[in-house]
């Protein structure tokens, strides 16, 4: 009976691909169809891909270099939330020469481990490799603005109805007649300016802080003189402010405007205290080079982009 044991054992290592020569002592442990339990196989037979990396974001992408000997049928992705697993399959990839896997569990730092498979059998545990899905606070409208009324062109900012900036209606503030001064800087002085705040932005504490991505739906009255909007955020309530991003040329429809991106920090690192309605703050700046501009603001949102701690 042994004997016959071990002679079926040969046939099935046998089966696992046309002409590959086993060496001496090559064993494989058989597992069940989840592929997550403990497994190996010698050099040659049956080997794990290799130079496995995870990529953070709004999901994992997990990359690799395909197996080195082509025996397997494909790979199995497991993953768990505590390093060292255990580990839980979660996606399995074909054919062998595939090479990346896209898991979008909730948000939260995650690890994962990948192993070729052909049929019930699986490889050894590639290196373990972790990636955080980050969490977003969703576009935040202001609840409170304020133009600015110390050099900052005429100084009235947005002087026709600016609480319309603060929702996402079809109603506008509007800036009439914008600055005094037909450059085209975002720093230059004779430019209208106006804050909008207090967002109320919920972000758990010890979080990353990944980037931030700005939205303006907007319009002008007359296409020409290159009109835009400029954008600066601050983090100590409008002692500091960022490098000014700008919005292409407007036009004079509606148009909505992302400046920034969830990987993008605006030039400084930023601390969960920094988004409190104390210390953020959104400054405009309308910007043409001609004064009878009339700029209009929908909406004006502010969307956080973070890993949970």
């Amino acid at each position: 009976m042994k004997t016959l044991l071990r002679l079926l054992a040969v046939l099935a290592l046998s089966t696992l691909s046309a002409g590959t020569s086993l060496t001496s002592g090559a064993l494989a442990v058989f597992t069940d169809g989840s592929g997550v339990g403990a497994s190996s196989f010698a050099a040659g037979a049956l080997q794990p891909p290799s130079s496995v990396t995870a990529t953070s974001g709004t999901s994992i992408i997990l990359s690799w270099n395909t197996a080195p000997s082509l025996n397997g049928a494909g790979y199995h992705i497991l993953r768990s939330a505590t390093s060292g697993g255990p580990y839980s399959q979660v996606g399995l990839v074909t054919p062998a020469t595939a090479n990346s896997f896209t898991d979008s569990p909730s948000a939260g730092t995650y690890y994962y481990v990948v192993r070729s498979y052909f049929q019930n059998w699986d490889s050894s545990n590639t290196t373990q490799v972790s990636a955080a899905v980050t969490a977003n606070t969703g576009y935040r409208s202001c609840t409170a603005y304020a133009a600015v009324t110390t050099g900052s062109g005429d100084n009235n900012g947005y002087q026709v109805n600016p609480a319309n900036a603060c929702a996402n209606d079809g109603a506008f503030a509007e800036d009439t007649n914008s600055g005094t001064s037909t450059t085209l800087s975002c720093t230059d002085t004779g430019k209208d300016r106006h804050l909008f705040y207090d967002n109320a932005f919920t972000i758990p504490a010890g979080s990353t802080i990944n980037g931030m991505e700005i939205r303006l739906d907007a319009f002008v009255n007359n296409a020409a003189a290159s009109p835009s909007m400029c954008v600066e955020l601050s983090w100590n309530g409008g002692s500091s402010w960022t490098a000014a991003k700008s919005t292409t040329t407007l036009t004079n429809t509606e148009t909505t405007y992302i400046l920034g991106t969830p990987a993008d920090t605006w030039g400084r690192s930023w601390a969960v205290g920094d988004f409190t309605n104390a210390n953020f703050r959104l400054r405009i700046t309308d910007v043409a080079s001609n004064n009878n501009r009339d700029f209009r603001l929908d909406w004006v949102a502010v969307k956080v982009t973070y890993t949970l701690p």
